[in-house]
């Protein structure tokens, strides 16, 4: 003998079955708005055009280090405009110099183990730029560094909007 349902467990049935239904439509509708707009905000917006977007962004390490896994030189100077940094202002600033400033220790330390060197002029003054931030973690960072020593740390613009400009040269 089969059982007939009740209109009971009808009503059971479909208040089990409903929301199934509905999450299933949302993410359907979800997946077609990324096919439209794979750049939207929704699925992290759209990745950094260059290695300072990268570090400025907050993107992440793994986004820095793409561009220097695709051989950007962590030691070239690059130009940079952001205005939480520079003060909307362009500047040349060295990759790890913006690390520094932008308090993303796990971007120095991967700049510094692909060859970020303090000894070089564009990247002597990161100490100093950590320090002059109270950054106690990057400075300790910065002084683990083989042959690392503190350089004087006068500030080049004193009177600098941001952290970073008071130390670009």
């Amino acid at each position: 003998m089969i059982a007939q349902s009740t209109p009971r467990a009808r009503l059971v049935a479909t208040l089990i079955a409903a929301p199934a239904v509905f999450v299933t439509i949302a993410l359907a509708g979800i997946e077609a708005y990324r096919l439209i707009r794979p750049d939207a905000a929704l699925f992290g917006g759209p990745p950094p055009q260059s290695l300072a977007d990268a570090i400025t962004g907050g993107f992440g390490v793994e986004h820095v280090y793409t561009f220097v896994r695709a051989g950007q030189d962590p030691n070239a100077p690059m130009t940079v405009n952001a205005p939480n940094y520079t003060d909307g202002r362009s500047v040349t600033v060295s990759p790890l110099m913006l690390a520094v400033a932008s308090r993303d220790s796990s971007s120095v330390r991967m700049l510094l183990n692909f060859g970020a060197r303090l000894d070089l002029p564009q990247n002597r003054l990161a100490s100093c730029l950590a320090k002059a931030m109270n950054n106690d973690e990057m400075i300790e960072i910065l002084a683990e560094v083989p042959g690392a020593t503190m350089p004087d740390c006068q500030p080049r613009h004193a009177d600098a909007d941001t952290p970073l400009l008071a130390w670009v040269e």
